[in-house]
């Protein structure tokens, strides 16, 4: 018996990594919110919803992606769209986040496991003002999503009902900030394309999107500090990296598709700069589109891999590799370039780890892209291009949510392999990776002779 406790405790000690708490909370959201979406009165039609599409769409949602195999209007009801609105809020703002707001809230003390799962959900170097920065995510969501929905409330009045305008509101308020792709006001499976010479609708999503993808501890710190000498280091990178990609994106795709007349080709300049700017905002993170990605130019649609790929900053709603990890490549590739023996930015050298940490990331996403376009080919390749097959697995991975088209006919190992790419991408893949391969033992202080390897 003793030896049967001892085995379960090393088990349990085991699995409560701080990485693996997050992980298993996240797992635990996925399939309660596929049990949620099983239900007979989720869907328009009972019993219409396989247990493969329940899991997709749940971890979609969850993982704030935006992908769908189902459409939103037409085959969920209203308490299914509920369930999906509800795992896109907990996914978006973060499991243990929601968690420790409850304990906060009961007066119930933070264990310093709690604590580090904390860290690792909110993505955070230190413990120190966890607390505060967890209740200023919350204040944050429900103030940006409360002043968006009012906004879009009064746009979408124009177009529907009172009641029907506020649910819509509602739900694509949380849907923006949390930078997850669903929407209920296609029944075909347009998303905003109908609404792409509304700039009122468009502006109060990007905005929307372009708050939750900077990541809470950026508008945190600009809330508290307003003054750039005092901002940290992070927010100083961050915000003009966001700023420039936003730039570069419109500019791409307003000269790629200017001429087009299945995008910006036929509308006046003003929408043309519009759309070519939401287009650049949801690309990288959220998975609106007001414009047909099939209908893109090569040049457009390899730009939305690359801005999908890069995806939002560090705690976050948005995935992708996130845009410190480019930027702290790029500066490093830039020093090398110069000789230089370090990495300066700011004032400020940037260590070994996280350059480290950085070139780990790339090279994880690199091989979960190329494993998972490999498995998506022998799937499905009879049936769809390669260039659509790439789209769809960069846009799951980096829980973006755009799509060619193609993701309502995939097969049911497609639709895994999409699914375990959402997970993945939510976790992070340094994070997922490190869950399986890290130890705690205490490793030899050996000195070992420096290898001499050609480059």
């Amino acid at each position: 018996m003793e030896r049967l406790k001892t085995f379960f405790k090393k088990v349990r000690q085991h699995f409560s990594t701080p990485i693996r708490l997050v992980m298993f909370g996240f797992l635990a959201i996925i399939l309660g919110g596929t049990v949620l979406l099983l239900m007979p009165f989720a869907t328009r039609y009972p019993g219409s919803l396989s247990f493969v599409n329940a899991l997709f769409t749940a971890t979609s949602a969850t993982c704030v992606t935006g992908l769908s195999v189902e459409n939103l209007v037409t085959d969920f009801t209203v308490y299914g769209q509920i369930v999906v609105m509800l795992l896109s809020q907990i996914g978006g703002i973060g499991f243990m986040t929601v968690t420790s707001t409850v304990y906060i809230f009961i007066r119930h003390k933070i264990s310093l496991k709690k604590r580090l799962s904390m860290r690792e959900d909110l993505s955070q170097q230190g413990l120190s003002g966890l607390k505060r920065l967890t209740l200023d995510v919350v204040k944050l969501t429900f103030i940006a999503e409360g002043i968006g929905a009012i906004l879009l409330t009064i746009a979408f009045s124009r177009y529907y009902d009172f009641g029907t305008a506020v649910w819509m509101g509602i739900f694509h308020s949380v849907m923006a900030f949390c930078n997850s792709g669903f929407d209920i006001v296609s029944p075909e499976g347009t998303s905003f394309e109908a609404f792409a010479s509304d700039p009122f609708i468009l502006i109060v999503l990007a905005l929307l999107i372009i708050v939750g993808g900077i990541g809470f501890m950026v508008v945190s710190d600009l809330v508290r500090v307003r003054r750039w000498r005092k901002l940290k280091l992070h927010t100083k990178v961050v915000l003009p990296l966001t700023a420039a990609l936003i730039v570069i994106g419109t500019a791409g795709f307003l000269v790629a598709e200017y001429n087009n007349p299945l995008t910006l080709g036929n509308m006046n300049f003003g929408d043309k700069l519009l759309n070519a700017f939401f287009q650049s905002v949801t690309a990288r993170t959220a998975g609106f589109a007001s414009l047909n990605q099939n209908n893109l130019t090569g040049f457009s649609q390899t730009l939305t891999i690359v801005l999908m790929f890069i995806g939002a900053c560090p705690g976050s709603t948005g995935g992708g590799i996130k845009t410190t990890t480019v930027f702290v490549l790029l500066a490093n590739v830039v020093a090398t370039l110069r000789k230089k023996s370090e990495v300066i930015i700011d004032m400020h050298s940037v260590g070994r780890e996280t350059l480290a940490k950085a070139a780990t990331v790339i090279v994880l996403a690199l091989t979960v892209a190329v494993v998972s376009i490999m498995g998506l080919e022998l799937a499905c390749a009879s049936r769809f291009s390669t260039g659509q097959i790439i789209f769809e697995q960069v846009s799951a991975y980096a829980t973006v949510g755009l799509s060619r088209g193609i993701t309502p006919h995939l097969d049911t190992v497609s639709k895994l392999i999409l699914t375990i790419n959402m997970y993945i991408g939510r976790i992070g893949s340094f994070g997922f990776f490190m869950a399986f391969v890290a130890t705690d033992k205490i490793q030899p202080k050996v000195k070992y002779p420096e290898a001499g390897i050609t480059l």
